[in-house]
């Protein structure tokens, strides 16, 4: 399904009935082959160490894949400190966060179908001082974004996590759920991640994305963590033809806002083998990470 993630952290989804169409327009930029830059979990280092807060995000295709497939590749993050996962189904929930064994307890939206947003967090190091589906970012046909407000007990330091899923086929709205986050984010005074699928639609050969991207960036309140290398997010073919019609583009996005826009931030697709095209049984966005050390 193309969807173009004290210490607080929110997640965003929104969701459309109309979740499987596309309002993008066919890009003719040049390709990014996957498998070109490959970036593994873990690649940056070995354990964090200090401060140092790893961050992993994915949208993981609700019915588009198959939820035992997806909590086997999940098991393979469980050096991360917080995942975000968007496009969860209410009954894949409690598998996902199964993958990651008894040191993580999460949060799941309830709005959003069967396409939920779902925020997990290492017990051992976070405490979870509050939870925030932001219902007044939804029209009620769309996910409201979700908020972990954690404190880090090995920082001291609180920080909001977001989780976002914005609207696919609405692109007005998009843009109105950007404004609002912007708005949102602008009252705060904790450091802000805010991670998820946005369907901002940024092409990699004219360095632009939609109307919603534009928006989120108003004003300098969130802070794009360009990943390190463009690595396509996306793989989308209808036809099919083996060809993704999308290529060179990104529709999963990390932002900063408040005091982390000052902090070290790292960000990177991660490439699998064999991970594009994707089959029934995986998701077709690649997850990436977020690095921060604060």
């Amino acid at each position: 399904m193309p969807q173009r993630f004290l210490i607080t952290v929110v997640f965003f989804v929104s969701f459309s009935v109309g979740c499987h169409t596309d309002d993008r327009e066919i890009s003719q930029g040049e390709p990014v082959k996957p498998g070109e830059t490959v970036a593994v979990p873990g690649e940056k280092g070995s354990e964090p160490a200090g401060s140092q807060l790893r961050i992993l995000s994915w949208n993981v295709e609700s019915e588009g894949s198959d939820p035992a497939t997806i909590a086997e590749q999940l098991a393979e993050f469980s050096d991360f400190d917080i995942i975000a996962l968007s496009e969860v189904l209410p009954s894949a929930a409690e598998q996902f966060q199964n993958a990651f064994g008894d040191d993580f307890d999460g949060i799941v939206t309830r709005s959003g179908y069967n396409d939920r947003l779902q925020i997990l967090f290492n017990t051992k190091r976070f405490k979870l001082v509050r939870r925030l589906e932001l219902d007044e970012i939804n029209d009620d046909r769309h996910r409201s974004p979700l908020v972990a407000h954690l404190h880090d007990n090995r920082t001291d330091q609180e920080l909001l996590v977001m989780n976002n899923h914005l609207a696919r086929g609405n692109a007005e709205y998009r843009t109105t759920q950007a404004s609002q986050l912007v708005e949102w984010a602008r009252q705060q005074s904790i450091p802000i991640v805010a991670v998820g699928d946005y369907n901002f639609d940024y092409e990699f050969k004219d360095d632009t994305g939609n109307d919603g991207f534009r928006a989120m960036l108003n004003d300098n309140v969130f802070k794009w963590v360009k990943p390190d290398k463009l690595v396509d997010s996306n793989w989308y073919d209808p036809e099919p033809d083996g060809k993704d019609n999308f290529p060179g583009s990104l529709l999963d996005f990390a932002f900063v806002a408040g005091p982390a826009t000052e902090w070290n931030t790292v960000c990177n697709v991660i490439v699998r083998p064999n991970d594009f095209p994707d089959d029934q049984t995986t998701s077709d966005h690649r997850p990436f990470e977020l690095i921060i050390d604060n």
